[in-house]
Protein backbone atom coordinates (compact mmCIF):
# COMPACT_ATOMS: atom_id res chain seq x y z
CA UNK A 1 0.00 0.00 0.00
CA UNK A 2 1.41 3.37 -1.02
CA UNK A 3 1.04 6.41 1.25
CA UNK A 4 1.21 9.95 -0.08
CA UNK A 5 4.36 11.71 1.05
CA UNK A 6 3.81 14.70 3.34
CA UNK A 7 5.99 17.80 3.30
CA UNK A 8 5.52 19.16 6.83
CA UNK A 9 5.93 17.68 10.28
CA UNK A 10 2.49 16.88 11.81
CA UNK A 11 3.77 18.01 15.23
CA UNK A 12 5.79 21.21 14.69
CA UNK A 13 4.90 21.92 11.03
CA UNK A 14 8.56 22.27 9.97
CA UNK A 15 9.58 21.06 6.50
CA UNK A 16 10.43 17.35 6.29
CA UNK A 17 13.28 15.71 4.39
CA UNK A 18 13.64 12.12 3.11
CA UNK A 19 16.44 10.06 4.69
CA UNK A 20 16.05 6.71 2.92
CA UNK A 21 15.15 5.71 -0.64
CA UNK A 22 14.36 2.11 -1.55
CA UNK A 23 14.07 0.38 -4.91
CA UNK A 24 11.22 -2.16 -4.78
CA UNK A 25 12.66 -3.99 -7.81
CA UNK A 26 16.23 -4.80 -6.74
CA UNK A 27 16.17 -3.91 -3.06
CA UNK A 28 18.74 -1.10 -3.32
CA UNK A 29 18.61 1.33 -0.40
CA UNK A 30 20.12 4.82 -0.32
CA UNK A 31 20.52 6.64 2.98
CA UNK A 32 21.16 10.39 3.04
CA UNK A 33 19.40 13.71 3.59
CA UNK A 34 17.26 14.11 0.47
CA UNK A 35 15.40 17.37 0.01
CA UNK A 36 11.87 17.20 -1.37
CA UNK A 37 10.69 19.19 -4.36
CA UNK A 38 8.88 22.48 -3.79
CA UNK A 39 5.64 20.78 -4.87
CA UNK A 40 5.85 18.37 -1.92
CA UNK A 41 5.49 21.30 0.44
CA UNK A 42 2.22 22.49 -1.10
CA UNK A 43 -1.15 21.74 0.46
CA UNK A 44 -3.31 19.10 -1.23
CA UNK A 45 -5.74 21.81 -2.40
CA UNK A 46 -2.90 23.68 -4.13
CA UNK A 47 -1.71 20.53 -5.90
CA UNK A 48 -5.26 19.81 -7.02
CA UNK A 49 -5.53 23.37 -8.38
CA UNK A 50 -2.27 22.91 -10.35
CA UNK A 51 -3.53 19.62 -11.76
CA UNK A 52 -6.75 21.24 -12.99
CA UNK A 53 -4.75 24.16 -14.40
CA UNK A 54 -2.53 21.78 -16.41
CA UNK A 55 -5.52 19.76 -17.62
CA UNK A 56 -7.02 23.02 -18.89
CA UNK A 57 -3.68 23.80 -20.60
CA UNK A 58 -3.42 27.09 -18.74
CA UNK A 59 -6.82 28.31 -19.96
CA UNK A 60 -8.13 30.32 -17.02
CA UNK A 61 -11.63 30.53 -18.46
CA UNK A 62 -11.91 26.74 -18.66
CA UNK A 63 -10.43 26.43 -15.18
CA UNK A 64 -13.09 28.79 -13.84
CA UNK A 65 -15.81 26.55 -15.29
CA UNK A 66 -14.19 23.35 -13.99
CA UNK A 67 -13.86 24.64 -10.42
CA UNK A 68 -16.87 26.95 -10.34
CA UNK A 69 -14.73 30.02 -9.60
CA UNK A 70 -15.12 33.64 -10.63
CA UNK A 71 -12.26 35.25 -12.55
CA UNK A 72 -10.99 37.19 -9.49
CA UNK A 73 -11.04 34.03 -7.35
CA UNK A 74 -9.26 31.91 -9.99
CA UNK A 75 -6.59 34.58 -10.59
CA UNK A 76 -6.03 35.02 -6.87
CA UNK A 77 -5.71 31.25 -6.32
CA UNK A 78 -3.19 31.03 -9.14
CA UNK A 79 -1.10 33.87 -7.72
CA UNK A 80 -1.23 32.34 -4.24
CA UNK A 81 0.12 29.02 -5.56
CA UNK A 82 2.84 30.82 -7.50
CA UNK A 83 3.90 32.70 -4.38
CA UNK A 84 4.01 29.48 -2.35
CA UNK A 85 6.28 28.04 -5.02
CA UNK A 86 8.58 31.02 -4.61
CA UNK A 87 7.49 33.08 -7.61
CA UNK A 88 6.69 36.57 -6.41
CA UNK A 89 3.62 38.19 -7.90
CA UNK A 90 1.84 41.37 -6.89
CA UNK A 91 -1.93 41.47 -6.51
CA UNK A 92 -3.67 44.14 -8.57
CA UNK A 93 -7.00 45.64 -9.49
CA UNK A 94 -7.57 42.83 -12.01
CA UNK A 95 -9.34 40.84 -9.28
CA UNK A 96 -12.22 43.32 -9.47
CA UNK A 97 -12.75 42.85 -13.21
CA UNK A 98 -16.18 41.63 -14.22
CA UNK A 99 -16.36 40.53 -17.84
CA UNK A 100 -19.68 41.63 -19.30
CA UNK A 101 -18.92 41.12 -23.01
CA UNK A 102 -17.06 37.94 -24.00
CA UNK A 103 -17.14 38.37 -27.78
CA UNK A 104 -17.91 41.14 -30.27
CA UNK A 105 -18.93 40.76 -33.93
CA UNK A 106 -16.32 41.62 -36.54
CA UNK A 107 -17.60 43.68 -39.47
CA UNK A 108 -16.16 43.85 -42.98
CA UNK A 109 -15.92 47.64 -42.98
CA UNK A 110 -13.92 47.82 -39.73
CA UNK A 111 -10.26 48.77 -39.72
CA UNK A 112 -7.50 46.16 -39.65
CA UNK A 113 -6.52 47.16 -36.10
CA UNK A 114 -10.07 46.72 -34.80
CA UNK A 115 -10.43 43.36 -36.55
CA UNK A 116 -7.12 42.08 -35.23
CA UNK A 117 -7.79 43.10 -31.64
CA UNK A 118 -11.35 41.72 -31.69
CA UNK A 119 -10.17 38.43 -33.17
CA UNK A 120 -7.55 37.92 -30.46
CA UNK A 121 -9.79 39.06 -27.61
CA UNK A 122 -12.72 36.96 -28.84
CA UNK A 123 -10.45 33.90 -28.76
CA UNK A 124 -9.83 34.47 -25.05
CA UNK A 125 -13.51 35.12 -24.25
CA UNK A 126 -13.14 38.87 -23.75
CA UNK A 127 -10.30 38.81 -21.23
CA UNK A 128 -6.55 38.72 -21.85
CA UNK A 129 -3.34 39.35 -19.91
CA UNK A 130 -0.72 41.33 -21.84
CA UNK A 131 2.97 41.82 -21.09
CA UNK A 132 4.59 45.22 -20.80
CA UNK A 133 8.20 45.94 -21.75
CA UNK A 134 9.16 45.86 -18.04
CA UNK A 135 7.90 42.25 -17.76
CA UNK A 136 4.83 43.28 -15.76
CA UNK A 137 1.37 42.42 -17.05
CA UNK A 138 -2.00 44.11 -17.33
CA UNK A 139 -5.45 42.85 -18.28
CA UNK A 140 -7.69 44.04 -21.11
CA UNK A 141 -11.40 43.46 -21.60
CA UNK A 142 -14.27 44.82 -23.70
CA UNK A 143 -16.21 47.91 -22.74
CA UNK A 144 -19.81 46.91 -22.09
CA UNK A 145 -21.16 48.82 -25.13
CA UNK A 146 -18.50 47.58 -27.56
CA UNK A 147 -16.87 50.97 -28.17
CA UNK A 148 -13.37 49.82 -27.28
CA UNK A 149 -11.47 48.11 -24.49
CA UNK A 150 -10.48 48.81 -20.92
CA UNK A 151 -6.96 48.19 -19.63
CA UNK A 152 -6.26 47.50 -15.97
CA UNK A 153 -3.15 49.71 -16.00
CA UNK A 154 -5.24 52.77 -16.89
CA UNK A 155 -7.52 54.65 -14.47
CA UNK A 156 -10.95 53.02 -14.27
CA UNK A 157 -13.42 54.29 -16.83
CA UNK A 158 -10.75 55.44 -19.30
CA UNK A 159 -11.51 53.70 -22.56
CA UNK A 160 -9.08 52.79 -25.32
CA UNK A 161 -11.41 53.46 -28.23
CA UNK A 162 -11.14 51.76 -31.59
CA UNK A 163 -10.39 55.21 -33.01
CA UNK A 164 -7.34 55.46 -30.75
CA UNK A 165 -5.84 52.32 -32.29
CA UNK A 166 -6.82 53.45 -35.79
CA UNK A 167 -5.20 56.85 -35.18
CA UNK A 168 -1.96 55.20 -34.07
CA UNK A 169 -1.83 53.09 -37.25
CA UNK A 170 -2.72 56.14 -39.34
CA UNK A 171 0.22 58.09 -37.91
CA UNK A 172 2.61 55.18 -38.47
CA UNK A 173 1.54 54.96 -42.10
CA UNK A 174 2.11 58.70 -42.50
CA UNK A 175 5.54 58.43 -40.84
CA UNK A 176 6.97 55.66 -43.00
CA UNK A 177 5.98 52.90 -40.59
CA UNK A 178 7.72 54.15 -37.46
CA UNK A 179 7.10 56.96 -34.96
CA UNK A 180 8.21 58.13 -31.52
CA UNK A 181 5.81 57.14 -28.74
CA UNK A 182 5.87 60.54 -27.01
CA UNK A 183 5.72 61.22 -23.29
CA UNK A 184 2.59 62.67 -21.68
CA UNK A 185 4.33 62.70 -18.30
CA UNK A 186 6.87 65.33 -19.36
CA UNK A 187 4.95 67.61 -21.71
CA UNK A 188 1.56 69.03 -22.59
CA UNK A 189 0.12 68.41 -26.04
CA UNK A 190 2.13 70.11 -28.78
CA UNK A 191 5.14 70.76 -26.55
CA UNK A 192 8.56 69.11 -26.08
CA UNK A 193 8.06 65.35 -25.78
CA UNK A 194 4.42 65.35 -26.91
CA UNK A 195 4.24 66.87 -30.38
CA UNK A 196 1.56 65.82 -32.86
CA UNK A 197 4.00 63.60 -34.72
CA UNK A 198 4.31 61.32 -31.66
CA UNK A 199 1.88 58.42 -31.20
CA UNK A 200 0.69 59.64 -27.80
CA UNK A 201 0.21 63.19 -29.03
CA UNK A 202 -1.52 62.19 -32.26
CA UNK A 203 -4.10 59.88 -30.66
CA UNK A 204 -4.80 62.41 -27.89
CA UNK A 205 -5.63 65.08 -30.48
CA UNK A 206 -7.24 62.88 -33.16
CA UNK A 207 -9.10 60.27 -31.11
CA UNK A 208 -9.82 62.10 -27.86
CA UNK A 209 -10.08 65.72 -29.01
CA UNK A 210 -7.44 67.10 -26.62
CA UNK A 211 -6.48 70.67 -27.51
CA UNK A 212 -2.93 71.92 -27.94
CA UNK A 213 -1.48 73.07 -24.63
CA UNK A 214 -3.64 70.72 -22.55
CA UNK A 215 -2.48 67.81 -20.41
CA UNK A 216 -2.87 64.27 -21.76
CA UNK A 217 -3.65 61.00 -19.96
CA UNK A 218 -0.79 58.58 -20.54
CA UNK A 219 -2.17 55.70 -22.62
CA UNK A 220 0.85 54.79 -24.71
CA UNK A 221 2.11 51.80 -22.67
CA UNK A 222 -1.21 49.98 -22.87
CA UNK A 223 -1.92 50.93 -26.50
CA UNK A 224 1.56 49.98 -27.77
CA UNK A 225 1.54 46.64 -25.94
CA UNK A 226 -1.91 45.79 -27.31
CA UNK A 227 -0.87 46.60 -30.90
CA UNK A 228 2.13 44.31 -30.50
CA UNK A 229 -0.01 41.59 -28.85
CA UNK A 230 -2.41 41.56 -31.81
CA UNK A 231 0.49 41.28 -34.28
CA UNK A 232 0.38 44.70 -35.95
CA UNK A 233 3.33 46.53 -34.42
CA UNK A 234 6.72 46.20 -32.81
CA UNK A 235 6.68 47.85 -29.40
CA UNK A 236 10.20 49.26 -29.25
CA UNK A 237 11.98 51.35 -26.62
CA UNK A 238 10.62 54.85 -27.23
CA UNK A 239 9.09 54.03 -30.59
CA UNK A 240 6.26 52.11 -32.25
CA UNK A 241 6.79 50.42 -35.61
CA UNK A 242 4.51 48.65 -38.06
CA UNK A 243 5.32 44.99 -38.68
Amino acid sequence: MHTEIIGHCPICNEKLIATRLTCKHCGLELTNDFSLSKFNYLAYEDLQFIEYYLKCRGNLKELMQQLGLSYPAAKKRLDQVLERLGYSTAYSDTYNIEVIVETLPIYKDESLATKQIKTKLNESKGLADISLTNNKTFTIYYEEFGNGIYASNLPKGNLLTWKAFDSAIELLNKSGGKASKGNAMKSKLGEGHLTLDTVEGYIAHKAYGVALGDSVLRRISALSSILEWCGLCKNGYGYLELK
